[in-house]
């Protein structure tokens, strides 16, 4: 990996120092891992396990499972480390599904000259329709999720075991035949899941104060165990919001992890995620993957995060914000929109299509739709606003579309929802956008939407009475639907210039279709590479964030099937150092 310099918020005036440095920094760090998902539910049937919280480790205030303290780290200078932040773990779409299917994704530190600092993502929680002790018993992470109520068997199922140092098992399900069953808790990294007792779901485990950030936030609490015949349990503190590392309640997805570090000192001494000081320390906070590096470098502009690999310097916008450049810049870019949401299944009866991916349009290595590259474009010393288009909204029927990604005069168009399992005129069809969202499989199957032209593809077909079709990708049509198999997403395009030295995209790749439900004999698709959520029976994957990708789709029976939301866009500029 070349050596990469990274500067985030706040302005780039007054840096340039450290060069040649040989003092090593000694940096304090909380790194805590994504939340694992709840198990599965079927209607009014709620009596899956709550979500272990994400595995939690610390140099400050408090450490997960109440261990020791770790111990800071310390960073030779000129080095770049690479972080990443684990993802909330999907809600279980399946009854007959390994509840290892919805743990959370891990979080970390690493680079040259120090130990790799990883905390496990959280467990899934249980299923509770099935007797299979594989899937009724909790999955182990950072903290365990918590066990499932089984369909028949009377009886407890263990939680899933946590994590030494990182978080607590999970609380035990229990069915009592005829009269209720109930999931237990989710671990937390402060406290066990609760187990399910007297027609009441488990409590969910207290997660972990922690001051690093210059406030006390509380951070990787289980999720809530459900009950099908009385009184969902309550989840755990640290719980409920992205970046928190908390885990789902039964039935709904774990939240993101996050990664902070900080120094000694409000002069900053290092560079990459959002930039802050308090208490007489600089802190750099990750909610997004991303690069450390303890050197800097003097950027020609302002806004969000500033990668540079000697030859270009690099501002990448997970989120809105501003970009000022300092004096007038010939910029490169990639602008994805936000990808479209999966189809849901509002008829009891068929499968909807993938999400869409996000519209890309981009100056370097490929651009959306196989269309010619963009032209650079000059900017003077102004504020420019950046746009970063949100994921569609999943839910029972047609996806909702993404939100457009901005900069300047370059709009990328939201991608398309994918079309609901329906037989009703055209509700089923997929939506128009940067790619179309997929058909659903009603009867006499679905249309796809479109893509825009110069950004991304169209969606596959529906096939009735089966296959629905996957989300258009940037880089490739979704696929039909069989009279066996959902399609597979649309893959999306591999940017290696960008994502190379800013550490964004999936393996490389942005702007992939979400996959299309499937159900009974029809295998559910897969979601397109670059970022694409797979489909699923009782539940659709998310669209990874920041990468533009489509949601999955969802094709079950069960009326509270959930379509997977659409992924995040992203922006990101380049100029020449």
């Amino acid at each position: 990996m070349p050596l990469i310099s990274t500067l985030a918020g706040g302005s780039a005036k007054g840096f340039g120092g450290m060069k040649g440095a040989s003092i090593p920094l000694t940096v304090d760090y909380l790194v805590v891992a994504g939340g694992g998902g709840g198990g599965y539910a079927s209607g009014t049937d709620r009596r899956g396990g709550g979500g272990g919280g994400g595995g939690l480790r610390s140099t400050v205030t408090a450490t997960g499972r109440g261990g020791s303290l770790e111990t800071a780290l310390s960073m030779p200078t000129g080095v770049t480390y690479t972080v990443v932040v684990g993802s909330g773990g999907p809600q279980s779409g399946l009854a007959s599904q390994n509840p290892s299917f919805s743990n959370g994704g891990s979080s970390s530190i690493s680079g040259t000259g120090i130990t790799t600092v990883t905390s496990t993502g959280g467990g899934g929680g249980a299923n509770g329709t099935v007797d299979t002790v594989a899937y009724i018993t909790g999955a182990a992470g950072g903290s365990g999720g918590g066990g499932g109520g089984s369909s028949s068997s009377s009886g407890t199922q263990a939680g899933g075991a946590g994590t030494t140092g990182q978080g607590y098992d999970g609380g035990t399900g229990q069915h009592v035949p005829g009269v209720w069953a109930s999931g237990g808790g989710g671990g937390g990294a402060g406290s066990a899941g609760s187990a399910a007792a007297n027609a009441v779901g488990g409590a969910g485990g207290n997660g972990v104060a922690v001051s690093i950030s210059g406030s006390s936030v509380t951070y990787a609490g289980g999720g809530a165990g459900g009950t099908n015949n009385g009184t969902v349990g309550t989840a755990g503190t640290g719980t409920g919001a992205a970046n928190t590392g908390g885990g789902g309640q039964y039935f709904a997805p774990g939240n993101s992890g996050v990664v902070i570090t900080r120094y000694s000192g409000t002069v900053q001494k290092a560079m990459g995620g959002i930039v802050t000081t308090s208490g007489g320390n600089t802190i750099h906070t990750f909610n997004a993957s991303g690069i450390f590096q303890t050197s800097y470098t003097t950027a020609k502009a302002t806004g969000g995060a500033i990668n540079t690999d000697g030859t270009y310097f690099y501002h990448v916008f997970n989120s809105s914000g501003t970009f000022t450049p300092l004096q007038s810049l010939t910029c490169d870019y990639l602008v994805v929109a936000g990808g479209g949401a999966g189809g849901g299944e509002p008829s009891n009866r068929y499968q909807g299509g993938g999400g869409g991916a996000g519209g890309l349009r981009s100056t370097v290595g490929t651009t959306g739709g196989g269309g010619s590259l963009e032209t650079a474009l000059s900017v003077t010393a102004t504020a420019y606003t950046i746009t970063v288009g949100a994921g569609g909204a999943g839910g029972s029927t047609t996806g909702g579309s993404g939100g457009n990604s901005i900069f300047s005069t370059i709009t990328s168009t939201g991608g398309g929802g994918g079309g609901d399992a329906n037989d009703a005129g055209t509700s089923g069809n997929g939506l128009t956008g940067g790619s179309g969202g997929g058909g659903g499989n009603g009867i006499g199957g679905k249309t796809a939407g479109s893509g825009t032209t110069n950004q991304g593809y169209a969606g596959g077909t529906g096939t009735s009475p089966n296959g629905a079709g996957g989300g258009g990708g940037a880089g490739a049509v979704g696929g039909n639907g069989t009279a066996s198999q959902a399609a597979t997403g649309g893959a999306g395009v591999s940017i290696t210039a960008f994502s190379t030295p800013t550490g964004t995209g999936v393996s490389g790749y942005y702007a992939g279709g979400g996959g299309g439900g499937g159900e009974g004999p029809v295998v559910f698709g897969a979601g397109g590479i670059g970022g694409g959520g797979a489909g699923g029976y009782a539940a659709g994957v998310a669209g990874t964030p920041n990468s533009g990708g489509g949601g999955g789709a969802v094709g079950s029976d069960n009326v509270s099937a959930i379509a997977g939301n659409g992924g995040s866009g992203i922006v990101i500029i380049r100029y020449a150092v």
